[in-house]
Parts: structure tokens; C-alpha cells; sequence
């Protein structure tokens, strides 16, 4: 087997107690193990991670564009690849070897896979569509799922509940059944809708679904009962809940909804996550910890000038650590109120513009005409209503607080749940950079420029429960593999059984790692 080392290679040198084989050597004796001996083993395996290839020679670029996707089988042995032209790549994760290229797999760039079993896995695309496929036939899909109206960018599934949950840049959040399929397609409920959504990750064991959105902020979803979700979140609207906390105005449309936010609630309990190193905008990539720890984004600033990866956690917090926040009312018998309520000065409108649906009409035009520019050649945008949101006049919300005055004036406090981040290349604007954890979590792997870098919690490659921080603070860079690509990198796996990395770039390169020792 040979290495080729085609470019630089920065690695950060921990110090050892004991070298690899004094360890192999103890445990042979039956000897106990000394305390961070695992850390020192895992410390010494990935640092030696560099490119292999049993033909010692890159994968050469492939026809189907870039590699938008990475994914394991759940056994480790296949490698899928999601990629730019409409294909799909497969390969054998043990010898390197190309075994299938689907190349009409979807009308449009395919933008996600994911293994649902041993042989089953599904495929996303822009063409609005996913489709499942069978690894012991694979001539032909097994089913095309239709639902969502616009590009399709993520895949999950809940293996507890064995249903599927896809999300689409339509806003909106679909989970397919998997046990009651029709004639011709599946069975399916649109669990939740909302503008601005860009991805949907589920927690390993189906508790939590965290949303990233391109309004620089995300959603975690709390004790998840897919099943109800449809229901609970019938008429929440998160873009107006996140509107008030930004302007310290509290509107009866959004406060209506804070019982979604108590800690008492059993289930989908929400809450929002907005602490970011930078002034983020758009969160584009999202991985949730192998133990269900914590979530790891890429962010985007508002003028694509900064990128960041950033550590959330999103574990459970205790009751005493939630709290309201008091805002200016906006009173709903008085029309518009002063935006600050210490002042003597202010108007009176007779008739005040509705905020929330000039808010929300003007930014759904906006993105989904970036979207698809020639959808809206003949549209009429809707017109500013007064009964619609909620705002102003008297509705239900009035009788509401009639209710409950306690909560006119309250607006619900994002926690802080930063707890690492580091600073990104900005290159390669327009694409996605896909992020990847390790599978025991001590590593998170992130595309960097032409080649890719492994970040750790602490230089010893410690798990995070043993260093987690008192205040956020930076990864730290325990391997960087510059320029192993050609082009900009924007995909990369861990095999869940081993210690194989892979890494796809923009012109169809694939580069394999493992520890070359």
C-alpha cells in the first residue's frame, strides 16, 4: 500500500506516555490501563491520518460534477457519493474500487444520501424528489417519492418511529412512513412549514430534531414526537417568534405561543439557539454529536465575507435556567406603539401597517425568487393585512390575553449554548460545505479549502464530557491536509466502523484516508 503525500501536511504532536505497541503490550499482559490511555490511542491513530490508495493514485475526477454528499453503508463496507450532474457514484470502501455509476439517478444535482438499513438507502435532488433505492438491485429505484415543491437538501431517519423525515428549500418538513406505503408511493404528513428553512437533523436516538435556518438561527425541538408535530406547531410561526426577541417587541401573534418554550412541556418543547461567533445569516451545514451531545454548524455571514464552524450544545437544561424577557407591548387596542416604552413621545396610527405580513410577504419573495426567478413573472404579492397576523385589531389573541395577562408582555430568553468555534476559509462562495463527526465524537472533520482539517475539543482528543468548557472557546486544529484536492472541498465522511476519512471536491475527486502508521 503505498502514500502518496501529494501536499502539505500540518499535524499537531501531543506528547505520549506510552508509544502504541508498550500499549498493544500491556493489554496483552492482562496489565490495567493507565488513566487517558484511550485518549493516548485515539490521539495516536488519528494523527496519523493522512490519503491512501491501494492503486497509489488518487481517484481521477468523475463526470458526475462535484461531491455533494458523502455516505457510509451502516456496515462501513459501501461508499455513496451524491454528485452535481444527476449521479450517483458507489464504491467498495475496502478496496477503493468504483462498483456502480448510476448516472441518470434524478433529473437534477443530487444533494444528499442516506442509508435507512443494511441495503436500503435514499436519495435527495433538486428535482423535488426522493427516491429509495436497493443495493441488491440497483438498475432502477424501488419508489419515487413526490411531495415537496422545491429542491429537496436533506434526509433523516428515525429509527425508533422507522419513519424518514426530508426537508426542502419549500420551507417545509415531511415524514414519510416507512410501514405503510401505498400502491405507488408512501404515506406522508407535513410536519411543520416555515420560511427560511435550510436543514433538518434528528439526535441518534430520535429525541431531538434541530433545524438551522438562513435567519441566523436554529431550533431545537425538544422530547420530539413526530406524530403530534403537525398538530403542536399548526399555526407557530418561528421567523415572527425570532422578529420579536431581535426588536424587544412582543406581538400577540408570537407571544401566544410561549407555552411551546416551557421547560414543563412534555413534549416538542422548543427553543431557539442565536449565539454565534460571527453575525451569522445563514447556517448551512448541521451535524448532530454521535451521543446526541451537541450540534456542529457552518455558518455564513450576511455578506458572505465570514464562515465559521461552531459548537452548540443541546443537551437539557435545568428549570431554573429559563426565563422571560419583558418587551414594549404592542398594544391591540391602541394601534402602533412607541418602540420605546420609557418615552413620553409617540404616534397614533388609526389604521397601522401589519408588520409581520409586510415582514414575511416581502422576505418569501425575495428568497424563493432567488430560487426560481421565473415563478413570479405573474405574481401578485399579497396585500397587507390587518386580521391576518394578529397584530392589531381585536381577535382571538385578545380573548387570549384576557386569560392570561401574564403573558402580554413576555418574550422567551435564548439560553447560551456556545461552547466551541473556530474560523473557516471563506472560499468556494455558493456551495455547501458539509461537516462530519467522527463516530466516538472526539473529531469533527471540516472541508478546508482544497483539503480538509480535524478538529478536536482539546489537544489531548479527549471526549467532550471531559472538557467541557466554562465559557466558549476555539477548537483546537489537530490536523490539517492542504490542498489534497484540485478544486474546493465540500464533502467529507468517517466510515462508521473504522477509522476511514473521505473527502470530495468540486471536480469529482474522492480521496481516501486512514492512519498510515
Amino acid at each position: 500500500m503505498s502514500n502518496p503525500k501529494p501536499s502539505s501536511r500540518v499535524a499537531h504532536n501531543p506528547t505520549f506516555k506510552h508509544s502504541l505497541n508498550e500499549i498493544l503490550r500491556m493489554r496483552e499482559l492482562g496489565l490495567k490501563s493507565y488513566i487517558g490511555c484511550d485518549d493516548d490511542i485515539y490521539a495516536k491513530l488519528y494523527n496519523k491520518v493522512d490519503s491512501y490508495s491501494l492503486e497509489g493514485k488518487h481517484n481521477p475526477g468523475n463526470k458526475g460534477g462535484g461531491i455533494f454528499n458523502l455516505e457510509f453503508s451502516l456496515d462501513g463496507k459501501l461508499l455513496v457519493a451524491a454528485c452535481e450532474h444527476s449521479c450517483v457514484l458507489i464504491y467498495d470502501a475496502s478496496t477503493q474500487k468504483l462498483l456502480k455509476t448510476m448516472e441518470k439517478a434524478h433529473d437534477n444535482c443530487v444533494n444528499c444520501v442516506r442509508f435507512l438499513d443494511d441495503r436500503q438507502f435514499a436519495t435527495c435532488s433538486d428535482d423535488n424528489t426522493i427516491k429509495l433505492w436497493d443495493t441488491r438491485n440497483l438498475k432502477s429505484e424501488t419508489k419515487t417519492l413526490h411531495g415537496h415543491s422545491n429542491w429537496v437538501k436533506n434526509i433523516e431517519f428515525s429509527e425508533r418511529d422507522n419513519v424518514m423525515v426530508t426537508s426542502a428549500f419549500d420551507g417545509s418538513i415531511y415524514a414519510w412512513d416507512l410501514k405503510s406505503p401505498t400502491e405507488n408511493s408512501m404515506l406522508y404528513d407535513k410536519v411543520f412549514l416555515m420560511n427560511g428553512l435550510m436543514r433538518t437533523k434528528l439526535s441518534p436516538d430520535g429525541s431531538k430534531m434541530v433545524i438551522s435556518t438562513t435567519s441566523g438561527y436554529m431550533i431545537i425541538v425538544h422530547d420530539l414526537n413526530l406524530a403530534t408535530l403537525a398538530n403542536d406547531f399548526r399555526s407557530f410561526k418561528p421567523v415572527l417568534y425570532r422578529l420579536m426577541q431581535m426588536s424587544g417587541q412582543s406581538f400577540p401573534a408570537g407571544t401566544i405561543f410561549n407555552y411551546l418554550f416551557l421547560p414543563s412541556r412534555r413534549r416538542n418543547r422548543v427553543e431557539f439557539i442565536d449565539d454565534f461567533t460571527i453575525d451569522a445569516e445563514v447556517i448551512s451545514s448541521l451535524q448532530i454529536h454521535p451521543h446526541g451531545w451537541n450540534a456542529v454548524s457552518r455558518s455564513l455571514s450576511g455578506n458572505e465575507s465570514e464562515e465559521a464552524t461552531c459548537v452548540h450544545d443541546i443537551q437539557k437544561r435545568e428549570v431554573f435556567m429559563f426565563q422571560y424577557e419583558s418587551c414594549d407591548n404592542y398594544d391591540v387596542n391602541e394601534g402602533e406603539a412607541s418602540q420605546n416604552s420609557d418615552s413620553d413621545e409617540g404616534t397614533t396610527n388609526p389604521r397601522p401597517t401589519d408588520l409581520w405580513m409586510g415582514y414575511i410577504s416581502n422576505y418569501q419573495y425575495t428568497s424563493d425568487r432567488q430560487a426560481q426567478p421565473n415563478m413570479f413573472e405573474n405574481l401578485q404579492l399579497p396585500s397587507m393585512g390587518i386580521i391576518n397576523s394578529g397584530l392589531i385589531g381585536r381577535n382571538s389573541y385578545s380573548d387570549y390575553f384576557q386569560q392570561h395577562p401574564e403573558e402580554r408582555n413576555k418574550v422567551i430568553v435564548n439560553l447560551p449554548r456556545l461552547t466551541h468555534f473556530i474560523k473557516e476559509e471563506n472560499v468556494g462562495r455558493g456551495y455547501i460545505k458539509e461537516l462530519c463527526y467522527s463516530p466516538d465524537g472526539r473529531v469533527i472533520c471540516s472541508p478546508y479549502n482544497k483539503g480538509i482539517r480535524l478538529l478536536g475539543f482539546s489537544d489531548k482528543y479527549e471526549e467532550l464530557s471531559y472538557c467541557v468548557p466554562e465559557k466558549p472557546r476555539q477548537l483546537t486544529t489537530l490536523l490539517e491536509l492542504n490542498d489534497y484536492h484540485s478544486q474546493i472541498v465540500v464533502s467529507c465522511k468517517f466510515n462508521p466502523r473504522n477509522f476511514m476519512l473521505v473527502s470530495g471536491c468540486l471536480n469529482g475527486e474522492i480521496v481516501w484516508y486512514k492512519p498510515v502508521l
